[in-house]
């Protein structure tokens, strides 16, 4: 959980944590309705190929920022949170930011082993991960409904996180939303 801040601690998130933030929120803002439109009927071969293309070549990258950025967490601990922010906020933000964490990591693990398994190329990953993972029609079949179960989960704590990132800098104006402003 979160210490309370003070006049002595960064009010801030690092840099490097605000770019990997934001360049995962960028992927994954992308890669989720590219997930949702590539599996429709009546698109286009040409279209749902590129979709295809860009969505499981997209989650390895997103699993390196996710990796990069517990890294940098770990080197470069957030700052604490205001004194305005509750215990029981500050276990809820927790929480909800290691399930972000998992979910993402779940997410990007299981569409590789629906794609390996189900016998699909990972056009740019293929020469440092291909064949890791032989065909297997039922291997594939559950990632494929674990990948669909963790989407909707990481959606909703997406919503979660935005929602409060929303009511801490609109609302309460408190400086929690500031503190992963970009760093731009």
């Amino acid at each position: 959980m979160a210490n309370v801040q003070s006049a002595s601690f960064p009010t801030r998130y690092s840099r490097a944590s605000r770019i990997l933030h934001w360049l995962t929120v960028v992927l994954v803002l992308t890669t989720i309705p590219a997930g949702l439109i590539m599996v429709q009927d009546g698109l286009s071969r040409p279209v749902q190929n590129g979709l295809f293309l860009y969505h499981k070549n997209i989650g390895p990258i997103i699993l390196l920022l996710v990796v990069l950025r517990l890294a940098v967490k770990l080197a470069a601990p957030p700052p604490p949170l205001p004194a305005s922010v509750s215990r029981g906020q500050a276990l809820i933000a927790s929480v909800v930011h290691w399930l972000l964490y998992a979910a993402l990591v779940a997410l990007v693990v299981s569409g590789i082993v629906r794609v390996q398994a189900g016998g699909f190329p990972m056009e740019f990953w293929d020469p440092l991960i291909g064949g890791i993972i032989g065909r297997n029609k039922e291997l594939a079949d559950a990632a494929s409904g674990f990948h669909d179960t963790a989407k909707s989960v990481l959606i909703v704590l997406i919503a979660m996180h935005a929602g409060a990132a929303a009511m801490h800098g609109l609302v309460k104006r408190d400086g929690v939303f500031s503190r992963m402003w970009p760093p731009v």
